[in-house]
Order: structure tokens, then C-alpha cells, then sequence
């Protein structure tokens, strides 16, 4: 079983919320950490309530707390094996005020979540009949939504009548109207965020009907 999380911190508290940071364990117990169990009690009556499990992140908002209340927050690391034995805990309670607080904002940053794009289904190699329309598709992911950007043998394809270009729930698609022979080449796909980009390729031939 893995350890507790590191560094938990009370970070902010307004209204009826109260927002937590920590660190992942020093010891993972050799398995992945799969998320942590966050938990809070009431000081009065200390009985432990949990608020998230399997919870991703390392960092989270407690909401609908009660006003006039204080809270201690505890949170677990889970691996593949369960809990860890022990949870790191809050040393001071939160104390939620009675009315007449103004909202501010948690100060953790946002940002943390954002990812550079990645191709998670590749283009194919295809062979298609001159005349048919054709489409080529691949899959991408990342945060924030990347730009996609299409290419033919290196050349920008995207203001180009004869192709149509399509973006579903990260599935990209490359419409190519009733192709000749003279469309066969390389296609590339490009994706752009500002975390990063990534490109994937693939060849079409396009055969003379017979």
C-alpha cells in the first residue's frame, strides 16, 4: 500500500468552501498512485465524511460546508493495492464565517491540467479510386483544444475548395472531393496548443479506375 500525501495545505476559504493543495507520497508502494480519498469532519463531532474518492488531482474545493462550523480535511493516497494506511491531515481547522464574507477566488493555479496534443489513432495508408470522394481520419487529445492544421506533400491544404476538414470530440477528418490521380501524395496532420504540438502522416494513392 502506498503512503499518505505529503504537504497537505489548507489554501483559501470563502463562503461555504474551502480549498485543499498536497503532494503526492514519498513511497507509491511500487504501483501507480490510481488517486486519493479526500475526507472531512466537523471539529464538534469528528466524524470523518468523504467528499471525493478516486479523486485525480492534487488539488480540490470542499464545498457546501456549513457556516459558523470549523472543519479538519484528511485525504488518503489509493494504489492498485487500496488505501494507505494513515492520511495526512490538516493541522488547523478551516472556520467557515457566518455571512458577510466576500467570494475571492481559490489562488491555485488552473493551469496544471493543460497538456501538449497527442494523436491517440494514427492516420492510415490508403488506396483509393480516382473519382469516389475519400476521407482520411485520425484522433487527437489534449488541453486546451488544439488548433488542427492539414497538409499535403508539406504544403497548407487548408483553404483549399476541394477538401473539407471536420473536428468531432478530437476525431479529425480530411474530406478529399472525387480525387485524381494527381491528389496522391503525403497528408499530414497537425496539431498546435500552447503547451506543445504533434504531427502524424500518412500516404494515399489514388488509382485510375479500372
Amino acid at each position: 500500500k502506498p503512503g499518505p500525501p505529503q504537504n497537505i495545505k489548507l489554501v483559501d476559504v470563502w463562503g461555504f468552501n474551502a480549498a485543499l493543495e498536497w503532494t503526492p507520497p514519498q513511497d507509491d508502494g511500487n504501483a501507480q498512485i490510481l488517486g486519493y480519498t479526500v475526507q472531512k469532519a466537523d471539529k464538534k463531532t469528528m466524524e470523518w465524511y468523504t467528499v471525493f474518492d478516486h479523486y485525480r488531482r492534487t488539488n480540490c474545493v470542499v464545498s457546501d460546508l456549513i457556516m459558523g462550523n470549523e472543519y479538519f480535511f484528511r485525504i488518503f493516497s489509493e494504489n492498485l493495492c487500496g488505501l494507505s494506511e494513515t492520511a495526512a491531515t490538516t493541522k488547523n481547522p478551516a472556520y467557515i464565517q457566518k455571512t458577510g464574507t466576500t467570494y475571492k477566488p481559490p489562488s491555485y493555479k488552473e493551469h496544471d491540467f493543460s497538456e501538449p496534443p497527442k494523436f491517440t489513432h494514427p492516420l492510415v495508408n490508403r488506396s483509393v479510386i480516382a473519382g469516389y470522394n475519400t476521407t482520411l481520419s485520425c484522433a487527437v487529445r489534449g488541453i486546451p483544444k488544439p488548433k488542427i492544421f492539414w497538409y499535403k506533400n508539406k504544403m497548407d491544404i487548408s483553404g483549399d475548395a476541394k477538401y473539407r476538414m471536420f473536428s468531432k470530440q478530437g476525431v479529425l477528418t480530411l474530406e478529399i472531393r472525387k480525387p485524381s490521380p494527381f491528389d496522391g501524395g503525403c497528408y499530414t496532420c497537425k496539431a498546435v496548443n500552447e503547451c506543445g504540438e504533434a504531427e502524424i502522416e500518412c500516404r494515399l494513392d489514388v488509382r485510375a479506375p479500372q
